[in-house]
């Protein structure tokens, strides 16, 4: 419970994260109480007013401190699902000593340093003034800036660098020939060393005074004035050029973010109820498109194939897919698009505490059709559901697999952020949940084939060292009766008002398995071992299931449907 409220906390506080109305609340909130509490300092300097609304003005200070106080708490709580290097004692003080974390601190907590110190809390109110910085935190115009500067700091590091090795190397040539003509002035290096550097700053304290006499001396100093020139004409180009650039990346970035629009327009105008998934005329079942083509967006929404793969490349739902116009083909010669469910930084969770029923995909990021399963499974079923949707480059490799979607370290330490963000959802499963973990089985399968972590040739019900807990046994049978009944045969009615009649088969551990007690770090077998929760493994055909025409394949999600429904489980 206190883990949800901490991420959805940190969703709030996370700046990096798309804007969202109740994210807004927050921001605009925070704002305001800044500016009351900035004006609530300022009045207090006017005697006059803090003699008369002395009251309110200690109310609103005791209010904005309480308020703030709990604000910058809380953000330092969440500090660690923000960004991992601020995990553990020392990830937080890492976090209070970056910009907006020390003026958190300073602007907020200098409060109670009067309480605890004999320390005036006037002196201490000053620091809240600091508070206004703040507010940069929500303004485009300084993250423009910061970004500007940011994209610009190793050009100026450069240019910094080398004005002031040639400096020094003029201030040393200045204590030569000055050394000679005013050898009580210029009587060591470091005078000629100060003398040159306070020209850039205007030599304010008078530390300077000492200008050169001698011809070479005064052609030193005109050359360390073009220098003082230098070093705050270059920084400010290079500045300009860093604000063109992330002007230009702000425009273009809002023209990808139309692009996307266009495509999700595209799948929200087509995303319809499908009467082929009905089981009778009193129920409604929708579903999104299995995916849209490419050559559909080339006509309707005017997009180029550069425009289509940047858009998908920005967005965090859509993906290309190859695919075949004839499934006998053997090379792919269409790409589509398709869209997915993401709340995750590994895609999509859905979760309700009491629902005993978990729906898995553990392939949708790399095999076709699975994410569309879990878009309309979630649609149509109050199921919790865990899906994966991006891939965790080189996680196989340093678990030692070749498969990483089918294997899983519960244990995992640091590493690849996402895979950690996966294996904390799957660890919100416990023992008396149900998890149909439903991937994509090869063409040579059967259609549907139900596996419980029995050696391959298993015949019947039987659940010696299988991952199912004892007291699930009885579900499991019924659960692979029920589908084999409706996969059996099923009608469904077409969208051209025709009924067509399709044939699933069906088996239990027909072909290898992969969960036996050996295989720990085989999903089903892991979450097992972790959790005691029950884990079925329901493989769909690729080629007569996931890849099938569109009234086989929702002939298909009508028989998984149906099944849950049986079970009732269903919305």
């Amino acid at each position: 419970m206190m883990y949800k409220l901490k991420r959805k906390l940190a969703r709030v506080f996370d700046d990096s994260l798309p804007t969202r109305q109740w994210r807004n609340v927050a921001e605009w909130t925070i704002i305001g109480l800044i500016v009351v509490s900035t004006v609530e300092v300022f009045l207090s300097t006017f005697d006059g007013i803090s003699q008369r609304y002395g009251t309110w003005l200690n109310a609103i200070d005791l209010f904005t401190t309480v308020f703030f106080t709990i604000e910058v708490s809380l953000r330092i709580w969440c500090a660690d699902l923000i960004d991992d290097k601020y995990k553990g004692f020392w990830g937080r003080v890492r976090y209070c000593f970056t910009f907006y974390g020390f003026i958190d601190l300073i602007s907020t907590y200098s409060f109670y340093v009067a309480l605890l110190f004999p320390v005036p809390y006037a002196a201490l109110k000053v620091l809240r003034v600091f508070r206004l910085l703040r507010v940069f935190r929500y303004m485009k115009s300084f993250k423009v800036l910061s970004a500007a500067v940011g994209s610009k700091k190793n050009e100026m590091w450069i240019s910094l660098q080398f004005l002031c090795i040639v400096t020094l190397i003029l201030s040393f040539l200045l204590f030569f020939v000055e050394h000679q003509a005013q050898p009580e002035v210029y009587d060591n290096g470091w005078r000629s060393v100060v003398w040159a550097f306070a020209q850039y700053i205007g030599d304010p304290g008078n530390f300077a005074d000492t200008p050169p006499i001698t011809f070479w001396g005064r052609m030193i100093a005109v050359v360390v004035g073009v220098l003082g020139i230098a070093i705050f004409a270059v920084p400010a180009g290079l500045i300009g050029s860093g604000f063109i650039e992330v002007i230009e990346e702000d425009r273009r970035q809002k023209e990808v973010e139309e692009k996307i629009g266009l495509i999700h327009q595209r799948f929200d105008a087509n995303h319809a109820k499908k009467k082929i998934l009905l089981s009778d005329e009193q129920h409604t079942r929708s579903a999104p498109p299995r995916y849209q083509s490419t050559e559909l967006f080339h006509s309707v929404c005017m997009l180029t194939d550069s425009d289509i793969i940047e858009a998908v490349r920005s967005s965090n739902d859509l993906r290309l897919r190859p695919m075949k116009s004839d499934e006998e083909m053997k090379v792919n010669d269409l790409t589509v698009v398709e869209r997915y469910l993401q709340n995750r930084s590994f895609g999509y969770c859905k979760w309700q505490d009491g629902q005993n029923i978990v729906l898995l995909n553990n392939m949708g990021a790399t095999e076709y059709g699975l994410s569309h399963v879990m878009a309309t499974m979630d649609e149509n079923t109050s199921c919790n559901i865990i899906s994966r949707e991006r891939r965790f480059y080189g996680v196989a490799k340093e678990m030692g697999q070749t498969n990483s979607p089918f294997y899983v370290d519960m244990e995992v330490g640091d590493g690849n952020a996402m895979f950690k963000d996966y294996v904390e959802a799957l660890k919100n499963i416990r023992r008396g949940q149900r998890v149909l973990c439903i991937t994509s089985g090869a063409s040579g399968r059967a259609d549907f084939e139900v596996q419980w972590g029995m050696p391959s040739g298993t015949e019947g019900y039987q659940f010696d060292g299988a991952h199912v807990a004892e007291e699930d046994q009885e579900w499991v049978r019924q659960f692979c009766e029920r589908l084999r009944t409706r996969a059996a045969e099923i009608t469904v009615h077409s969208a051209a008002r025709k009924d067509f009649t399709f044939k699933f088969t069906f088996a239990t551990h027909n072909s290898l398995c992969f969960g036996l007690p050996e295989n720990k770090e085989h999903i089903a077998r892991a979450i097992y071992n972790y959790t005691g929760a029950t884990v079925v493994m329901v493989y769909l055909n690729i080629k007569s299931v996931l890849k099938a025409d569109d009234n086989r394949y929702f002939a298909g999600l009508k028989v998984l449907l149906d099944t849950l429904e049986d079970m009732n489980i269903l919305k």
